[in-house]
């Protein structure tokens, strides 16, 4: 049988959100977050943080600064007693505001997108159905949704969640995420064994199409995810950009040489390269357009 998880978003959440962390020396769990996180591993759930991560893309800390805030968190919860069974997190970020061009995209990770979850219930063998989503934003609530997993919104300022949204709900604290978790499983599991025993009574057969039909679509899913993280991490190549680099180091050599007529009172020679400069600056521009368009 697949297992359930908690997804759980990391600041604000089980930390206290100090903008872009980039220092370990920063983390401080927020009250109760361990003790919460304890009592949702001893029900059973594997706990996994899906974070978005867009301070690589803005050129704020790198993936191994990232990588010592993440120890520096399950150091700080073992010492209280709770652990963590998996971490994912998205570096990318699409715009102007990605400042470092290796992370600047458009990724199915980054939340409110549902590609960490997917791709943990991947690896990590997790019932999406079954499981849920915790976080401190309305992105979280929603890669939850997206993904199947029921949703909670830390944030007791946050929206009404639960008319337009019935698998969502909103609490004030972890501590509070963790009693509802631990009170609808509860439920659940009473429901679930009532309707086993009747089904048993009057010899009604158990099947399990609709679960593997699901399956096999998050399967289809992660493997698309997949082959495209691989593909991103490939070298990018670009034709274009090399054509583009020669053009460049043609135009300021033809520059250069307009300069030297111009000096030596050559004005026809120094007018001629100087066009031809400008000239192969524009094919230049031209070049790297393309490229950004393809």
């Amino acid at each position: 049988m697949k297992a359930t998880a908690v997804f759980l978003d990391r600041d604000g959440t089980i930390v206290h959100d100090a903008g872009y962390l980039d220092d370990p020396a920063k983390v401080r769990l927020l009250p109760g977050a361990a003790e919460a996180l304890a009592r949702l591993a001893d029900a059973g759930h594997l706990l996994v943080i899906v974070s978005n991560q867009s301070g690589i893309a803005r050129g704020l800390f790198d993936e191994k600064c990232l990588a010592e805030v993440h120890a520096r968190v399950e150091q700080l919860l073992q010492e209280e007693g709770a652990r963590i069974d998996g971490a994912y997190y998205c570096p990318y970020l699409d715009g102007p505001e990605a400042t470092v061009p290796a992370y600047r995209r458009d990724s199915e990770l980054r939340k409110p997108k549902s590609g960490m979850l997917i791709q943990a219930a991947k690896e990590l063998d997790i019932d999406l159905t079954r499981s849920w989503m915790v976080g401190n934003a309305p992105t979280d609530v929603e890669a939850g949704l997206r993904a199947g997993c029921r949703s909670i919104l830390v944030n007791e300022n946050g929206p009404a969640l639960g008319k337009t949204a019935p698998n969502a709900y909103r609490v004030a604290s972890i501590t509070e995420a963790a009693d509802l978790i631990l009170r609808e499983d509860s439920t659940k599991h009473r429901s679930s064994t009532r309707t086993a025993t009747s089904s048993e009574a009057v010899g009604l057969p158990v099947t399990a199409a609709d679960t593997q039909k699901l399956v096999e679509r998050l399967d289809r899913i992660h493997d698309v995810l997949d082959r495209q993280r691989r593909q991103n991490r490939q070298h990018d190549f670009s034709v274009l950009r090399l054509f583009g680099a020669l053009l460049q180091m043609f135009a300021v050599v033809a520059a250069l040489w307009g300069v030297v007529a111009l000096l030596n009172d050559v004005t026809d020679a120094a007018a001629a390269r100087l066009a031809l400069a400008a000239f192969l600056q524009l094919a230049v521009l031209t070049t790297l357009a393309m490229d950004r368009l393809r």
